[in-house]
């Protein structure tokens, strides 16, 4: 991320109060979805049987900024050249999951070229808690590790999983040096962004491709100095690979990140912007804890960069500060207390559905406390498009094409029908370190899931996957959001629980629905003790989240799955209120799936 540059809803956290919906452009009624793959890490792969295999960049994606792009040598002249060719780059890929659905893909660098990686990056699978999560580690900044889809996705889908863990730079309890590192990098030896630097005129870098790899510009610390992480990017081309980090600038369609700047970084500025969702105001990047959620859209390139620069896209940040409209100014959504993981984790979504793009982020946020921060953007607002948005010629008129053009010191070079009629750009996601010359560290993470539009169902379930909150929860990993993920057979952590003395559920169905039925799975249907099952509540719907309806009152049940009929009726929230939670002595509230049905 060099800088980075649409519609809003702020859920509310564990209160009895919601914040309302901002007055902005709302998104159609998302599909209701069918889960297709699951993958939850419990079955460990063997990745050390896989080979490394060197790369030699003969079949690059492109031949703008890939690893061996032709923009560097214009720019840099045969000097670069020689740098690239000073190191090999070597690559690991091994499919994950049922039907091998998911690509674990690794990048390296080998320094002198005798045949051994200095530091080679790993994907692994290890116990946390009563999870199993994929740990990928990236010991050296010219090192990657990502997941991404092994065949492209659909042309409407949502994406999701949970990050557990997150060690790519920030600040820990108010520092930026932690656990011996400096940002999340180790403090030995140099780290820069050699060969892949920025432009040659860029302020603060000689623009002398011939210096040593120290003389580059510097990532750890310094003007240059920033960490992160790829939380979940959608791009433009097949198989997505580690690569350096300019190449992806060019090939994002949208995308959530993390963003951690070094204080020499942020120098005597502001760093950019914050906002903290709880009121919606902003606060300066320098006055946070630096471990910034930027949830944004690429747009249109700068078809002409001039001498000396580089190829990207303008950038468009979504904040619910804002209002949900996109901002051509680097403003974070959120952040990160990595802190609080893995006890607390965060859940991050993308989906696409026939008119845009929806990027959710929920957790306990820095100053807001939990939120779900959910943003749709239109393929097109105000003929600001999301680049190469279209996964079908259909989709596109072939409007915004161009041709990207180079005049520089040493060679010149155009790429015309950048984005012609008749072309198509399916989706791939990406999760994880992404960059060659940058960022360092280590995530767990898990339940990467993906759901396709489930158009057999007539009379879908209006929350599942929706946003969920609640008084409460008994472990991390016994969440609101186990109540409308769809599943209830998944074990213990399948389930929301819940203790003390006021316990209640809500789900938030997001847009106005009509909602005449709701079906409550108990603790026995998840397999525990029938005496569990939840003994005496409240099913109540709402169309503000203030003013509630009870729609159905139980006492003295012992069934495992209830239904609950009554006369459909507009509801954006539907919310149980536990009064007693078992039969027998047990104090804690236990629901495997709340169901909402139109009838």
């Amino acid at each position: 991320m060099r800088l980075h540059f649409a519609v809003a809803v702020t859920v509310a956290a564990a209160s009895l109060v919601a914040v309302p919906l901002v007055a902005a452009p709302q998104a159609l009624a998302a599909p209701n979805w069918r889960l297709q793959y699951s993958e939850n890490f419990t079955t460990a792969f063997n990745s050390d049987s896989v080979p490394w295999v060197r790369d030699t960049y003969a079949t690059g994606f492109d031949t703008i900024t890939d690893d061996a792009g032709q923009w560097y040598r214009n720019d840099y002249g045969p000097a670069w050249t020689t740098q690239l060719n000073s190191f090999a780059t070597y690559r690991k890929e091994f499919r994950v999951g049922q039907d091998g659905w998911l690509t674990a893909s690794l990048s390296a660098r080998d320094f002198n070229k005798d045949g051994v990686i200095e530091s080679p990056p790993s994907i692994t699978t290890q116990p946390l808690g009563s999870e199993q999560v994929a740990v990928l580690n990236v010991p050296e900044s010219t090192g990657g590790a990502i997941f991404r889809p092994t065949n492209r996705l659909p042309d409407q889908y949502r994406i999701e999983y949970k990050l557990k863990t997150l060690n790519f730079g920030g600040k820990r309890n108010g520092s930026i040096n932690y656990d011996g590192k400096i940002n999340g990098y180790s403090a030995t030896g140099c780290k820069t962004q050699h060969p892949w630097g920025e432009g040659s005129k860029s302020p603060g870098w000689s623009g002398d491709a011939s210096v040593p790899y120290c003389q580059w510009q510097g990532v750890r610390e310094g003007t240059y100095g920033y960490n992160g992480f790829h939380f979940l990017s959608i791009v433009d081309f097949a198989n997505p690979a580690p690569r350096n980090n300019h190449f992806w600038h060019y090939h994002r369609k949208v995308l959530m990140d993390q963003f951690a700047q070094h204080p020499d970084r942020v120098g005597t500025g502001t760093g950019g912007r914050v906002c903290n969702s709880a009121n919606n105001t902003y606060y300066n990047y320098r006055d946070g804890n630096f471990n910034t959620v930027n949830m944004w859209i690429n747009g249109m390139p700068n078809w002409n960069p001039g001498p000396g620069g580089l190829p990207g896209n303008s950038q468009w940040f979504m904040t619910s500060c804002s209002g949900g409209v996109a901002e051509n100014q680097l403003s974070s959504a959120a952040e990160l207390q990595p802190e609080l993981m893995p006890n607390e984790f965060y859940t991050f979504a993308i989906e696409r559905d026939a008119t845009g793009y929806t990027l959710e982020a929920s957790g306990n946020f820095a100053r807001a406390g939990q939120k779900t921060l959910r943003f749709h953007r239109d393929f097109v607002v105000n003929n600001v498009p999301i680049w190469h948005y279209n996964t079908t010629a259909a989709e596109y008129n072939g409007q915004f094409n161009g041709t990207l053009t180079q005049n520089d010191a040493n060679g010149s070079a155009s790429w015309p029908n950048q984005w012609p009629a008749g072309s198509s750009y399916p989706d791939y996601f990406v999760i994880g370190d992404l960059y060659t010359n940058v960022y360092e560290g280590n995530a767990g993470l898990t339940d990467i899931k993906l759901f396709v539009p489930d158009t057999a169902n007539p009379n879908p379930n209006l929350a599942l996957n929706k946003p969920a909150t609640a008084s409460g929860q008994c472990a991390a990993a016994e969440g609101p959001e186990k109540a409308v993920n769809g599943s209830w057979t998944g074990g213990n952590a399948d389930k929301w629980c819940a203790l003390g003395s006021n316990k209640w559920l809500r789900a938030d169905l997001q847009t106005s629905q009509t909602v005449g039925k709701v079906v409550l799975r108990h603790a026995a249907a998840g397999g525990e003790k029938s005496s569990w099952n939840t003994k005496d509540f409240d099913v109540q719907v709402s169309t503000d989240g203030n003013t509630w309806t009870t729609v159905a009152s139980v006492r003295g049940n012992t069934d495992s799955v209830t239904t609950h009929t009554f006369t459909p009726r507009a509801t954006r929230y539907v919310r149980l209120n536990v009064i007693t939670p078992t039969s027998d002595s047990d104090t804690a509230a236990r629901i495997y799936e709340m169901e909402a049905y139109a009838s």
